[in-house]
């Protein structure tokens, strides 16, 4: 007969032995469920992405994209699948190497050769210029770049001479879209080119137009200074020390002295109207 102790043992035992076996089954069951999670979870579908950084505006080719595995869960809207089927699209945005190439980054199949009116802000207008290689800040004009723009024309208000030419900021701020028809610096280096387009309100593309049929010179601004700045133009006197360009006045004189008619002081003027004689003296 067994006794109390013996008793208590057994079931001390048998308890221990069902526990075990409840915790290995526990145990099992979690891990077959992560194991499964991380089967899910690693689930991958082939799709295009970048093999190297492609600009803004260049035109796809097949060497500058690959194919690569993407988590299921996780794939971009737009993406594609076939490297042939990207190629000779045009981007409109800058795409990083590694990235994938979805169809919002690319211009429309339609729109060949209108990649320009995707980067223009709503309300603005795009205007190309005519540059050489100083007006065009000896090449470092580049897309993105922010430059002030100098017109020099013959001034209407001038009182003399060498006065007549006026140089005058008319525009300041200006973001450079593109350079000739190239949109992104080349291996790191400014590129010279005969045109340069710009982003301009649609009153500036009025004032540039006409600008434009006199001397244009753009001035290059750190990217991050936008300060506006008021100047009053300068002349060949304002340049050489003299006074600054007046400003012009709608006034005109109420006298007519010998100052405002640009005669000498006492001379003596005959005036015949009518049949009638009179003189008059200017002092």
């Amino acid at each position: 007969m067994a006794t109390p102790k013996t008793t208590a043992a057994v079931i001390a035992v048998v308890a221990l032995f069902l526990a075990s076996i409840a915790a290995y089954l526990v145990y099992g069951y979690f891990t077959a469920q992560e194991k499964k999670i991380e089967s899910q979870s690693m689930q991958v579908q082939p799709i295009v992405v970048a093999a190297a950084e492609i600009p803004f505006g260049a035109r796809l080719q097949p060497e500058q994209m690959k194919i690569a595995d993407w988590p299921k869960d996780s794939l971009p809207a737009g993406h594609a699948v076939k490297v042939e089927d990207l190629a000779g699209r045009i981007s409109v945005a800058n795409i990083q190497a590694g990235s994938p190439i979805v169809e919002s980054q690319l211009a429309p199949v339609s729109s060949e050769g209108g990649v320009m009116s995707y980067i223009i802000p709503e309300g603005h207008r795009a205007i190309t210029v005519a540059v050489n290689e100083v007006v065009g800040v000896a090449g470092f004009v580049l897309p993105n770049s922010i430059v002030d723009v100098v017109a020099t024309v013959n001034s209407p208000f001038a009182k003399s001479g060498n006065d007549q030419r006026i140089s005058k900021i008319i525009l300041q701020n200006v973001k450079v879209l593109a350079v000739g028809q190239i949109l992104e610096q080349k291996e790191g280096k400014p590129v010279v080119v005969p045109t340069v387009t710009l982003d301009v309100k649609p009153e500036d593309a009025e004032t540039l137009v006409l600008a434009s049929e006199n001397k244009v010179q753009l001035i290059l601004r750190h990217i991050g200074d936008s300060t506006e700045t008021k100047t009053k133009g300068a002349t060949v006197s304002s340049m050489l020390g003299g006074p600054p360009p007046a400003k012009p006045s709608s006034a005109r004189p109420a006298k007519t002295g010998a100052k405002s008619s640009g005669m000498v002081p006492g001379t003596v003027v005959e005036i015949i109207k009518g049949g009638e004689k009179s003189k008059q003296e200017f002092k």
